[in-house]
């Protein structure tokens, strides 16, 4: 979203459990659903990130696969990658007019310590309408490098996309419309994805982070047609 600025520090938050819950997590966790860093994530973090996907809102108009909703895309991509489906459906929570915000399983595990979270962040926002539309915990790898690049989606417009640091090595650099800068651990920050962005791991060290998207003034459904693509 176009917030005016490169970055804003909205306020304290409260990480510590969220780092107890990251010590007990195994490769499991991080690799039993790769829908986000494979098919969802624009192609300059596919390689360089790996995601624990926990709320994603779709919008079919959007993508060029003529699939209706995020349950057939993950029934469609198990079939591909050979993986049994059962506990990788997601469910729809709500809809809006940014398309419906489907819920995944992993979810149940991590709503206990990943719910309040958000909910602060968010609260600093101030919407009183404001929904949710998407979470993911965020893993980028060591020296790893996320190209210059501007979210151009019709939802990057419209949602806050909100960062919550909860690793954060010395050696990670942000930069938006070419100022650098470091998001520290203990903050909650709202992030311009409306301008060209950056991000550099020269930390031998994962940075990780909890991203989500806060859509301020949900619209009612919207019925739209799917493209079709010869």
């Amino acid at each position: 979203m176009e917030i005016g600025v490169p970055y804003k520090r909205l306020g304290p938050v409260d990480i510590g459990p969220s780092l107890d819950l990251l010590a007990h997590l195994t490769d499991v966790d991080w690799e039993s659903n790769r829908l986000r860093q494979e098919l969802l994530a624009a192609s300059p973090h596919r390689g360089t990130t790996r995601s624990i996907i926990l709320k994603y809102n779709w919008l079919p108009y959007q993508r060029p696969w003529g699939i209706r909703t995020m349950r057939e895309l993950v029934e469609a991509w198990c079939k591909q990658e050979n993986v049994d489906p059962v506990n990788l459906l997601p469910e729809i929570e709500l809809e809006t007019d940014q398309g419906h915000v489907n819920v995944f399983p992993q979810w149940k595990k991590f709503e206990p310590v990943i719910g309040p979270l958000v909910d602060k962040a968010v609260s600093y926002i101030g919407a009183q309408r404001g929904v949710t539309t998407r979470i993911a915990i965020v893993e980028m790898v060591p020296n790893g490098k996320i190209a210059p690049h501007i979210d151009s989606q019709e939802h990057a417009g419209r949602a806050h996309r909100i960062h919550i640091p909860l690793i954060v090595p010395p050696g990670v650099e942000y930069k938006v419309d070419g100022k650098k800068f470091k998001m520290p651990p203990g903050f909650a920050y709202d992030f311009n994805n409306k301008r060209q962005h950056s991000v550099r791991n020269k930390s031998p060290r994962p940075r990780i982070t909890i991203l989500l998207d806060y859509l301020p003034d949900p619209g009612p459904p919207k019925q739209t047609a799917i493209p079709h693509f010869s």
